[in-house]
């Protein structure tokens, strides 16, 4: 199991506390939610859910539903509305099942992917559970944003920090080509806004290739017993889920450096600009904008990152985009 072999430090802190049954009850796991993270929680699972012997044996069906992510005594909780957001309620819900009987009569767990993206409401309704933990309970806050997150919820935790594994790989694939296209800003025609719009689906598609190679290595490792529609199911999904959290990343990038822009022309300091280093091919595109178009293209970049979620062309909603942005 790859997460075992790559952490194994960390790991087996994590085998002899559970060995000793000296566990604590929650864990902030510091890496990719998506990437290293979420593989690391889904080892931690097997070893408190496997069935063999011989723990994580990584071919149970209970393992098997780890996997899947559709174990009975696990709850996965991850951002789910436009705003990016776990709200409170679907916190209420996380600590109900925590304080109900297991089904299988062992442990329960709760997971929280991207864990900073709780609000305040939610994160203390989830300080009052850490402060007074059920038996047999384990909580997992997967975060590559650790900072954001309450110091209350992070002293009643253990932390378990990775490297940036996948996720540093991930974003060197979009972060420098998507920068060059920001520096091309903004198109001066039709051809251009096509081509602009090529420029990012490409991108895209070749952040969401790469996940789905690692998805596939990932599966590869010991799911022989699922059958072929299974695995088919897990990858997209998996995919899917890890490409929407590269996208968001992707037009957080996009919006502040049209933020920036907005701020050029607003002759706010420089010095509280996001992209310093990128001073002058900000103030070439700041000559070609008023407020209100700044903020249009702001508002542009939004519509373009919400529409995502339709079933939409990308390309049909890239086109579009940028074709509004000509100047």
């Amino acid at each position: 199991m790859d997460a075992i072999d790559q952490y194994a430090e960390a790991w087996e802190g994590i085998r002899k506390s559970f060995e000793s049954g000296r566990m604590a009850h929650a864990y902030v796991i510091v890496g990719s939610p998506r990437g290293n993270a979420l593989q690391f929680a889904e080892a931690f699972l097997k070893l408190l859910f496997c069935e063999s012997a011989d723990k994580p044996c990584n071919a149970c069906p209970s393992c098997h539903r780890i996997d899947s992510h559709k174990h009975v005594d696990t709850l996965w909780i991850e951002p789910q509305s436009t705003a990016r957001q776990i709200k409170a309620d679907e916190v209420r819900g996380l600590v109900h099942r925590m304080t109900q009987t297991s089904f299988e009569g062992g442990w329960k767990a709760g997971i929280l992917v991207s864990a900073d993206c709780m609000n305040t409401n939610s994160a203390n309704v989830l300080l009052k559970t850490l402060e007074e933990p059920p038996k047999k309970t384990i909580l997992l806050l997967l975060t590559d944003s650790p900072q954001s997150l309450l110091p209350t919820i992070v002293s009643r935790c253990q932390k378990i920090v990775l490297s940036d594994g996948k996720a540093g790989v991930l974003e060197e694939l979009w972060r420098s080509p998507l920068m060059d296209l920001l520096r091309g800003l903004p198109p001066n025609g039709g051809l251009a806004a096509a081509r602009l719009a090529g420029t990012l689906k490409s991108i895209l598609d070749t952040v969401k290739a790469a996940i789905s190679d690692a998805v596939e290595e990932e599966l590869g490792g010991g799911d022989e017993a699922l059958d072929e529609t299974k695995l088919k199911e897990i990858l997209a999904a998996r995919t899917n889920a890890r490409l929407k959290e590269v996208q968001g990343e992707v037009f957080r990038v996009m919006l502040d450096w049209h933020r920036d822009i907005l701020m050029f022309v607003s002759k706010v300091d420089a010095a509280h600009l996001i992209f310093p280093k990128d001073l002058n091919a900000l103030a070439e595109q700041a000559k070609q904008h008023t407020q209100p178009s700044a903020l249009q293209a702001i508002q542009v970049v939004e519509g373009m990152a919400r529409r995502l979620d339709r079933n939409i062309p990308d390309t049909q909603i890239f086109d579009e985009a940028f074709r509004k942005l000509i100047r």
